[in-house]
């Protein structure tokens, strides 16, 4: 019984939650100012859990940092570069999505400088201990 209630739960989050997290951050340098990430997850709150042992987000680590916007409720997971470039991606959760957004992004010419700049962040913050935040 209690999988059943699950199972009627779910499509009701789903359908009343909105499909779209925004950028945060736009890049001017091409036409479409961001990525669009497309995940069959529908429940945003998964893409609330800290990035990798930081105190940012994953919804965060990816509008943010990586200029991406996140659409919920998908067909399919992929990632749509700045370019228009289409990217099939193969995780299937929030944390794994993530990580393979930002490998695949760190491969793009502008998504390497995002990522560096990303990398330098969280290196810093480890090594003299400081906590990054969310500021958005």
């Amino acid at each position: 019984m209690k999988k059943l209630l699950i199972l009627l739960f779910i499509p009701a989050v789903c359908f009343t939650q909105e499909n779209e997290l925004p950028a945060l951050r736009l890049n001017n340098n091409f036409s479409k100012p961001n990525r669009v990430l497309k995940t069959t997850i529908c429940d945003k709150s998964l893409f609330q859990q800290n990035y990798n042992n930081t105190d940012l987000t994953l919804a965060y680590v990816i509008r943010y940092h990586f200029h991406t916007t996140i659409d919920l409720n998908a067909d399919e997971n992929q990632l749509i570069s700045m370019d228009g470039t289409v990217f099939n991606l193969f995780s299937n959760n929030a944390v794994d999505l993530t990580d393979e957004v930002i490998s695949l992004v760190s491969k793009m010419y502008f998504g390497e400088k995002e990522f560096n700049q990303f990398k330098k962040l969280i290196e810093k913050s480890r090594n003299y201990n400081l906590p990054i935040n969310n500021t958005q």
